[in-house]
C-alpha cells in the first residue's frame, strides 16, 4: 500500500503536468502555414462547373468558409465583396465555401447582399471540417500564388480594412 505522502506527491505531479499542458495551444487541424494547400474541387453553389482551387494558381486566393446562420460570417461578407472588387481578379480571387444544408438559402443570402465572388457548397462539411479542420465559423484560408497556405484567419474580420489589405498587398508584391 502507498503511503499518504507518496499518494499526495503523485497527485501533485499529475496536477502540475496537467496545468503545464493547459498553457499549450494545440496546432489547429488542417493545412498549416507554409505547407501546400490541398488541391480540392468544390461543387459550385450556382450549379455551374466545380471550382478547382488549382485553377487559381498564380493568384492569391482568399477561401472563406461560412454559413448563413453564423452572425460573424454574415457581418464580414460585405467586406469580402469589397475586397474582391478592390483587387484585380487575375491577381486575387475571393472564394466562399458555405456549409449550409440549404443551398437555396445560401444563394438567396448572396443575392440579397450583392455577393458576386464565386461560392461553393459543402453541406456535409467533408471539406470544411474534414479536410481543412474548421471548428468554428467563419474560418478563412489565405493561399499564396504558389499554392501554399500563407495565413489562416479564424473569426470575423474587416477584409477591406488596413490590416487585411496590408497582408494581402504584401503577398501580391504591393500592387492591387
Amino acid at each position: 500500500m502507498l503511503s499518504k505522502a507518496t499518494s499526495i506527491r503523485g497527485l501533485l505531479l499529475l496536477l502540475l503536468s496537467a496545468l503545464a499542458a493547459c498553457g499549450e495551444t494545440p496546432a489547429p487541424a488542417g493545412p498549416q502555414p507554409g505547407a501546400p494547400f490541398p488541391e480540392i474541387v468544390l461543387p459550385a453553389l450556382d450549379d455551374g462547373p466545380p471550382l478547382r482551387l488549382d485553377a487559381y494558381r498564380g493568384r492569391v486566393v482568399v477561401l472563406n468558409v461560412w454559413a448563413t446562420w453564423c452572425l460573424p460570417c454574415r457581418e464580414e461578407m460585405p467586406s469580402l465583396q469589397r475586397l474582391s472588387d478592390r483587387f484585380a481578379p487575375e491577381r486575387l480571387q475571393v472564394i466562399g465555401l458555405t456549409v449550409d444544408q440549404d443551398r437555396n438559402l445560401a444563394r438567396e443570402f448572396l443575392l440579397k447582399y450583392g455577393i458576386t465572388f464565386p461560392n461553393a457548397s459543402d453541406p456535409a462539411g467533408a471539406v470544411a471540417e474534414g479536410l481543412l479542420g474548421v471548428k468554428g465559423y467563419p474560418d478563412t484560408f489565405v493561399i499564396a500564388a504558389d499554392g501554399r497556405l500563407a495565413e489562416r484567419v479564424s473569426g470575423g474580420r474587416d477584409w477591406d480594412g488596413e490590416e487585411m489589405v496590408s497582408l494581402l498587398s504584401g503577398l501580391l508584391g504591393g500592387g492591387q
